[in-house]
């Protein structure tokens, strides 16, 4: 038997999921996140009946590994506690290993788990359940022979969820908590309160939750309703609506018996939940129900920016926090507390005589360090109850209380970690690109969360260690449905997985095993955003009087179905495999659709009638290899706007502008010659952060305009061999760019635009 490491992975061939065990030999399982070691044998343990006795070490003390094997273990199967000599899966407690790790052996003998606590034990039998789903088989119980020695990279692998916006029961809360210890995270940040909701009870202060959980329908449920038009994700759960004095409100909140239950269930599948009040801002629902809380003369709502805070110079304000924070202390276990500090409205402090009066009398010298005196006195709270308090990369504008846990999201503030360790701050990484779940996934998301730095390459390997681990952020805004939620986080939260649990290069790897886990996902009930369908560009070119439309479809089992009238497609419209002939202008729209009528993203490709582009023949003296790239220093709203004296030129290769870019946001204009050899249809895929537009021969290719996230777009143009002129406009707004350009020819595969494909005219 020969060991495969993990890191060996990438040029291992996998198994299809279609596949069985017992179809396989000598084959790695699709395991995510995949083991730190796994030794795969010839052969399958296959079970003898329909009883599985289990052995669980007496020196495991909790109840919770037996409740967990009883009820979720290999489903329907019966289980039962019997002697270690009798015993087909033994737990196995020992020392020497480290909290999470455990150690896996399948063998003609059964199942062995070895741990040093019930973290690890619980972790083994979550790899044995995923060998049991991933197995293909139906009537028969048979699981591959393996050795794994596994445990996580990082402390601190988790994800929050804003159950403030929209709102979710304790029910699916349950399902959701499945979900995460399914992938072995062990953190549940939940964002419990925000202007728009506030979901627990305190039982100090009802109005909370009498006023504050319901709600009429405001701008973003609005905002769903329009977008339910053409996808139901978008529908507020029928459940959650109530009606009141003739008016339907939304919303809902936990009771505190419905949070020790949430806890209970959290903490016997190794989750713990770290519950966060947002303050001194995001509290509207607070200040509306309690008055006192605002500041002199003002009223609750929005200021400038944000709404307006609670006042940090009442001593009123710290008697309310301390009594919700005392009832929340006393509901979780959690050694954690958020209360989040971000986004604070402090022009409102900035007008208020009675902030500026007290300022002064503590000498605070500026409002960041007002919301720093706030942050922390409530600090000093929770530390006095034992407890560790965590915000926001925010509070570190101001002076910091280093015993705060910081949590790093303003993706554009890049010298936010490094400033954080630098002080001696922990930190966990959720930066906005690419751990806000709520944004819109695309095909460059899983590449983005996969292979992102979890240790930020300007920390030092000193400071490296205060690096907890990352976190992915869902902000529910425009998520009101369960069926939107997992449609958001699927695949991407199993890339997150890998990436903190075992931190190693194995993406091609992943993109292989993660196929498997689209019909695991089918079978715990959930919705996911099905695999991109590729091998198109979003325009297409109508020459010499035809376009085919060639689409891949890595679930071929899931059909693809499409209309060309505009509308939205269903299981009744035609079915398009493989390919289209297409010979008029006009959009056409498809998606795939499974068996249950779950839906894939919606595609659209637009057809226009073109003509072959033919080159031009600059004199070969006058031009040298690479493009050149003007700058312009300023934000610019897109790329249209782009104006202004030149700070400097540089030549370029493909359009990958220099690490020397320091200019917090610019503009830049490419221009030069793209060299093709074949006569053929080019698909040009273009991917930038934040705007930017690709033409060729003064025809728009590519138009990703505008301020946003990375964002990859395509489009189609046909080509003579030679020499034809390039031009890209690109904006960035602040936070760090991403720009690449890749092509296709007539039906290869994508690849990076070779370097020697660019020139530009000399001086």
């Amino acid at each position: 038997m020969n060991k495969i490491f993990s890191t060996l992975l990438v040029s291992c061939a996998l198994y299809l999921p279609t596949l069985s065990f017992a179809q396989q030999k000598n084959i790695l399982p699709q395991l995510i996140p995949f083991p730190q070691q796994l030794e795969a044998g010839p052969g399958l343990f296959q079970l003898n009946g329909q009883e599985l006795g289990y052995a669980i070490d007496p020196a495991f003390s909790s109840t919770s590994l037996p409740a967990w094997i009883n009820q979720s273990l290999f489903g329907q199967l019966n289980k039962k506690s019997v002697k270690k000599t009798n015993a087909t899966l033994q737990l196995i407690k020992v020392q020497g290993l480290s909290n999470e790790a455990y150690e896996l052996k399948i063998d003609q003998k059964g199942i062995q788990i070895i741990a040093s606590s019930e973290k690890g034990a619980f972790y083994g039998l979550q790899t044995v359940q995923q060998l049991y789903l991933l197995s293909g088989t139906t009537g028969k119980f048979a699981l591959p022979y393996v050795t794994v020695k596994d445990q996580p990279a990082f402390k601190w692998r988790g994800v929050e969820l804003d159950v403030a916006r929209h709102f979710f029961p304790k029910d699916y809360i349950y399902k959701f908590i499945d979900l995460l210890a399914t992938y072995k995270f062990n953190k549940f940040h939940l964002h419990l309160t925000d202007d728009q909701g506030w979901r627990i009870e305190i039982k100090k202060y009802p109005k909370l939750t009498e006023q504050g959980a319901w709600r009429t329908y405001n701008n973003q449920d609005s905002a769903c309703f329009v977008k339910a038009k053409e996808n139901p994700d978008f529908n507020l759960p029928k459940e959650l609506i109530r009606t009141t004095n003739g008016k339907e409100e939304y919303g809902g909140f936990y009771t505190q018996q419905d949070i020790k239950d949430i806890v209970a269930y959290a903490a016997s599948r190794q989750i713990e939940i770290i519950p966060e009040i947002d303050m001194p801002g995001h509290m509207m629902v607070a200040t509306k129900a309690y008055p006192e809380l605002l500041l002199d003369s003002q009223s609750a709502g929005w200021g400038k920016q944000f709404s307006v805070p609670i006042s940090p110079w009442k001593e009123s304000s710290y008697t309310f926090v301390e009594n919700v924070l005392g009832e929340i202390i006393d509901l979780f276990p959690s050694h954690y507390i958020h209360i989040g500090a971000d986004e604070v409205e402090k022009d409102s402090w900035s007008k208020s005589a009675a902030a500026q009066a007290f300022m002064k009398e503590k000498q605070i010298a500026n409002l960041h360090d007002l919301q720093s005196y706030f942050v922390k006195r409530v600090n000093s709270f929770i530390r006095s109850k034992n407890k560790q308090s965590i915000g926001w990369d925010e509070i570190l504008d101001g002076s910091s209380d280093t015993s705060m846990m910081v949590m790093y999201w303003r993706g554009w503030v890049k010298n936010a970690p490094i400033e954080a360790v630098n002080r001696g701050h922990r930190v966990v990484m959720t930066p906005t690109n690419p751990l806000y779940f709520d944004y819109l996934p695309n095909s460059s998301s899983l590449d983005a969360v996969y292979n992102m730095n979890v240790v930020p390459t300007d920390i030092s390997s000193q400071k490296a260690p205060l690096i907890q681990g990352a976190q992915a952020n869902i902000w529910t805004e425009m998520i009101p449905s369960t069926a939107r939620l997992e449609f958001m986080i699927l695949p991407r939260l199993s890339a997150l997985s890998e990436r903190v649990w075992t931190n190693k290069p194995l993406y091609d790897s992943y993109r292989n095993r993660v196929i498997a886990h689209f019909g695991l996902w089918n079978k715990m009930g959930l919705r996911y955003r099905m695999p991109d369908l590729t091998g198109f560009a979003e325009t297409q070119v109508i020459v010499d009087g035809q376009s085919v439309l060639k689409v891949v479809n890595e679930l071929p089992q899931n059909q693809i179905h499409f209309t060309t009238d505009g509308s939205l497609p269903t299981q009744q419209s035609p079915v398009l495999n493989g390919s289209l002939v297409v010979k008029k202008e006009g959009p056409i729209r498809f998606a795939t659709i499974s068996s249950s009528g779950a839906k894939s993203e919606l595609y659209q490709v637009d057809f226009k009638n073109d003509t072959w582009k033919k080159s031009v023949k600059p004199n070969e003296n006058s031009v040298a290899p690479g493009l050149m790239a003007t700058l312009f220093n300023g934000t610019f709203a897109n790329t249209s706007a782009i104006t202004g004296p030149e700070v400097r030129q540089e030549v370029i290769s493909n359009i990958a502008l220099s690490d020397t870019v320091k200019m917090p946001s610019f503009g830049a204009k490419i221009r030069g010659y793209i060299y093709v050899k074949e006569k053929g249809i080019y698909n040009f895929y273009f991917t930038c952060d934040d705007g930017g537009v690709l033409r060729i021969h003064d025809q728009l290719v590519v138009n990703n305009d505008g301020q946003h996230a990375p964002i990859m777009k395509s489009g189609q143009i046909a080509l003579e061999p030679g020499y034809h002129p390039i031009a890209v406009d690109f904006l960035e707004a602040g936070g760090g760019f991403t720009l690449k350009l890749q092509y296709s020819l007539n039906d290869s595969k994508v690849i990076d635009i070779p370097k020697e494909s660019f020139f530009h005219k000399k001086d």
